[in-house]
């Protein structure tokens, strides 16, 4: 490689690494990585490690962000530590739980990305609760990391 080309890269993988580009909003983070960015908002650990793993298998998906709870989902959103492509949202959590999550996403003009409730609800009022705050699928929690996988792998698919 050309000195002109040396010195290009380690500007280019500064700017990166300071984060510059970012808070300009010149580009968005799922535009430097190799597949979608999911922000998966989960505050069981065994839920988390089996979505994370049904997740890695997935092909299209680059990087999973995890965060306990809707107000550290919010946090890592409003402070432009993440932009993700697709948003995995349990119902049931500490401090904020989805259905409020997904009113404050509904109300910000700059989450521009779908929505998904995974559950271990079956009630149909948290279905329709969850699609009137703007997900864009209810799945409930399969038996099987191998289900668990599949129905995930429907979803990106459709959704992407």
């Amino acid at each position: 490689m050309s000195q002109n080309g040396q010195e290009a890269l380690l500007i280019a993988r500064n700017l990166a690494n300071s984060g510059a580009l970012h808070k300009l909003d010149i580009l968005s983070p799922p535009r430097w990585s190799l597949g979608l960015q999911v922000l998966l908002v989960e505050d069981d650990e065994a839920d988390a490690y089996l979505i994370r793993r049904a997740l890695a298998k997935n092909p299209w998906v680059g990087e999973v962000v995890l965060a306990e709870d809707g107000v550290e989902a919010l946090e890592l959103f409003d402070k432009g530590r993440i932009s993700p492509d697709l948003a995995i949202i349990d119902l049931h959590m500490p401090r904020k739980d989805g259905l409020g999550l997904l009113k404050e996403f509904a109300n910000r003009a700059s989450a521009h990305f779908p929505s998904v409730v995974l559950t271990s609800s079956k009630s149909s009022k948290d279905v329709l609760r969850a699609k009137n705050r703007g997900a864009l699928e209810f799945l409930t929690k399969p038996k099987t990391e191998q289900q668990l996988a599949t129905a995930l792998n429907q979803v990106i698919q459709k959704v992407f």
